[in-house]
């Protein structure tokens, strides 16, 4: 009778665990496919102060995975200051872990790409918002901005493009800082942002996951510091080749891009 008696409570325990974990993936699977709508507002709050700003000036540390022949994930980084004066003034400083370092300069009608350690630059004419111009960088030569999202003329509208799914993951501390932690999920990635709270909802920490790609390696960013609305005075978006520096045509600039660290 005793044994009979163990045998139904184990039964009963088990078929409990089963039901439990049943109806966590039911609750993981609504998750993966719903839109909550606090992490929407959060995110499009932070991202209407941002493009509320005439100038920004932000210390980025970052990283990103490359994936092996293997398998095996490597991480590469560095660090970068992002200095924009709207609507069309643009400078980002690079600095890789190996040494490497590069500059991305816009004045409104040229995009010019510095390789520091190479003496090497391109210049291209391009005008445009900055938003526009950091796109073009971007997709033209696959070099990772941070946050140029943000930097659209519609923010909210890009980061919410092809949205499927968004998340409210709760309240985290970033840097000592209490912020709301949010997961959004498009078509090709997910993608997570800490926004600080308070009255500036600034992102402290971004992470990317490319899905579909082979791997599906992560790019971090974790915003160091910021400074809204500074003096940014015209000299800093000009640049000035420094002696020796050769002059490469921008279609044949990758060696100037890839002091800008790559990835993403």
């Amino acid at each position: 009778m005793e044994v009979l008696k163990k045998t139904l409570i184990k039964r009963a325990v088990c078929t409990l665990v089963l039901l439990l974990m049943a109806q966590g993936v039911s609750a993981a699977d609504e998750q993966a496919t719903s839109v909550n709508e606090q992490a929407l507002t959060l995110l499009k709050r932070s991202a209407d102060f941002i493009a509320g700003s005439r100038a920004i000036s932000i210390a980025v540390e970052y990283g990103f995975d490359v994936v092996q022949a293997s398998g095996q994930k490597v991480e590469f980084g560095g660090t970068r200051r992002i200095m924009v004066r709207r609507p069309d003034l643009a400078r980002i400083e690079f600095a890789r872990r190996d040494g490497t370092q590069g500059e991305l300069v816009f004045d409104g009608k040229q995009v010019i790409l510095v390789n520091k350690n190479e003496k090497l630059y391109s210049i291209e004419n391009r005008s445009g918002d900055v938003g526009t111009v950091l796109d073009f960088v971007a997709d033209k030569l696959g070099v990772p901005i941070p946050l140029r999202d943000f930097l659209a003329p519609d923010p909210a509208a890009v980061l919410t493009q092809g949205l499927v799914a968004a998340r409210y993951g709760g309240e985290a501390t970033i840097a000592g800082l209490p912020c709301d932690h949010l997961a959004f999920r498009t078509d090709a990635v997910d993608y997570q942002i800490w926004i600080s709270r308070g009255e500036q909802p600034l992102p402290r920490r971004l992470v990317i996951t490319y899905r579909e790609a082979e791997g599906q390696p992560q790019f971090w960013a974790q915003f160091v510091k910021w400074d809204i609305n500074p003096e940014l005075g015209d000299s800093l978006f000009v640049y000035e080749p420094v002696d020796g520096a050769e002059e490469i045509p921008f279609i044949a600039s990758k060696s100037v891009s890839t002091a800008m660290g790559g990835g993403q």
